[in-house]
């Protein structure tokens, strides 16, 4: 009896072999799919057009498209897409052009579609895809990369800066390459003094704060016609403060380096209030390509004959750096076939899609990412143009959906989870993101921001910060809506009232801030100081000497 309930012991799974025995069961490396984008069909035709801002190349494309009818335009901002939306629209008509972003669908239908590059689908007449340096970018270079290997399209445009010209080459050997030049010729004009500043001049500055108090400085020789523009701010909110400047009810006009990405304003003089910015890790010089893609803005052709780009003095807390800004305006890294640039772009970047990972169920993703990316780097180590982006945004992003979902009753399904990862959302959006994946579960949200669309009244009383965060999650929101439309009570027509709701909170609360006579004031002393600071260096000093001696 004893020897057989010894056996019987014996026989009976330990504690971590039940709990194996209990885990899904993982999908071994041999069975992962790992693959380039392949197209079947090559193009009739493949054309770059490189050059610099205001030269011309990305009119001559959508000319090519209109004329053949039918096809893409795919831009890496919802700005620059809307702007290409209306502009075409203007001239074919509302029935033939289309708008598709992450956030919105008009027409999706019609024979040319504008839209961001993630949103652009793989096949069809004609592709014009701008800004093709974007391909190196860490964080979304991937749908550049997959549209230039694997889109099937009869005709291929690529428009960027002539720096792109070995990535190109590396994507489409035989490729076609035509070279613009800026149409209006920039002057380089030195300092310039805050005093005297003509209308249609823009200041570039590099944080928020230091924007919204250089507008506070323009604001007393200008006053109530200067407007802001910096990469926090709403979308609705920027184009608001750009039709002001465009209709001239504003002279002047405050930004940080967002008007170097898709910002098409009629500037004739372009002044740098800094020559340095903080990139996330410490504060730098900026590059000379960066110098150059801003400078690129003055003289926009057909508004201005040149361009005029100096450096502001008489603002005691900027001090930009003239030889900077002067040696960044002539280009100096030599490219193939004798061309200059300001450096070399000659890599495109990939990520993993659902169907590249062959797995079927949400607990195979994590080790399937792990597996893919050290299988894509064994794979394409022999082509040298090719680099493998990080996974860890998709799982911190796959983190959140699952902890979210913990204690469900009910399971998302795998293509849920992953189109919930491939949300428009920063690492400051992942709570959010947890929200929608409960919402989508079916389960009460344990933090409700979709109350912020239930009752969009509290924006009445938000505080700048808070304005902006609210348009942010509209916007994510109406991205949800887009997926799953009513979920939660989320449609796309209330995201869109509360994001055009914290929109205008925006424009009036920065209105409020530039009147604002305090800012750049020392507490103290009343004196100058600069507009992150609230005491200037010699109150300071003071506060701590009485501090040291207590």
């Amino acid at each position: 009896m004893a020897e057989r309930r010894s056996q019987r012991r014996a026989k009976r799974p330990s504690r971590s072999e039940r709990h194996q025995s209990r885990q899904p069961r993982r999908k071994p490396v041999s069975d992962l799919t790992v693959r380039l984008p392949e197209r079947r069909r090559h193009p009739e035709t493949v054309i770059a057009h490189l050059g610099p801002t205001n030269s011309g190349k990305t009119h001559d494309a959508l000319r090519f498209l209109v004329e053949t009818g039918r096809g893409v335009y795919a831009a890496p901002l919802r700005m620059l897409a809307q702007e290409a939306h209306r502009r075409l629209a203007a001239e074919l008509g509302d029935d033939r052009v289309g708008l598709v972003t992450g956030e919105e669908r008009v027409n999706p239908g019609a024979p040319i579609v504008c839209c961001t590059a993630e949103m652009a689908p793989m096949q069809g007449e004609t592709l014009v895809l701008d800004e093709v340096q974007w391909a190196e970018d860490e964080e979304r270079g991937s749908a550049w990369t997959r549209l230039m290997l694997g889109g099937e399209y009869r005709h291929i445009l690529l428009l960027g800066a002539v720096e792109a010209l070995p990535l190109v080459k590396h994507a489409f050997p035989q490729v076609e390459v035509r070279f613009f030049e800026r149409k209006a010729p920039l002057d380089w004009i030195g300092r310039r003094g805050i005093a005297g500043l003509g209308d249609g001049t823009v200041v570039v500055a590099f944080s928020r704060r230091a924007v919204i108090g250089l507008a506070g400085e323009l604001n007393q020789f200008h006053p109530g016609r200067v407007v802001c523009l910096y990469g926090a701010m709403p979308l609705a909110s920027r184009r608001e403060e750009i039709e002001r400047f465009l209709d001239g009810r504003a002279a002047v006009c405050a930004s940080t380096d967002v008007l170097g990405h898709g910002v098409n304003l009629p500037c004739e003089t372009l002044l740098f209030a800094e020559t340095t910015k903080f990139d996330g890790r410490e504060r730098r010089d900026l590059e000379p390509w960066e110098i150059a893609q801003i400078a690129g803005r003055a003289g926009r052709f057909g508004f201005h004959e040149r361009g005029h780009v100096g450096v502001l003095t008489g603002v005691p807390w900027a001090d930009p750096d003239p030889e900077l800004v002067q040696e960044a305006l002539t280009p100096h890294v030599k490219l193939e076939d004798g061309h200059l640039g300001y450096r070399v772009v000659d890599s495109g970047r990939l990520r993993p899609q659902l169907s590249d990972l062959n797995v079927k169920t949400v607990d195979e993703l994590e080790p399937a990412l792990h597996a893919w990316r050290h299988a894509a780097l064994r794979f394409w180590s022999v082509d040298g143009w090719l680099t493998v982006e990080s996974i860890q945004p998709l799982l911190s992003r796959l983190d959140a959906v699952r902890d979210a979902l913990r204690h469900s009753r009910k399971r998302l399904e795998l293509e849920d989870v992953w189109k919930l990862m491939q949300a428009p959302i920063d690492e400051d959006g992942l709570p959010l993101l947890a929200t929608l994946a409960s919402a989508l579960a079916g389960d009460k949200p344990q933090r409700t921001v979709i109350s912020w669309i239930l009752d969009p009244r509290r924006l009445d009383a938000a505080a700048l910060e808070e304005a902006e965060q609210a348009a942010r999650e509209a916007s994510i929101l109406r991205w949800f809506a887009l997926q799953y439309p009513g979920v939660a009570g989320v449609t796309i027509e209330r995201a869109a009232e509360l994001e055009e709701a914290a929109s205008q909170r925006v424009v009036r609360m920065l209105r409020a801030e530039i009147d604002d006579p305090t800012i750049g004031r020392c507490r103290a002393c009343g004196s100058r100081t600069a507009p992150w600071a609230t005491l200037c260096d010699r109150c300071f000093m003071a506060r701590g000497y009485r501090q040291g001696r207590r």
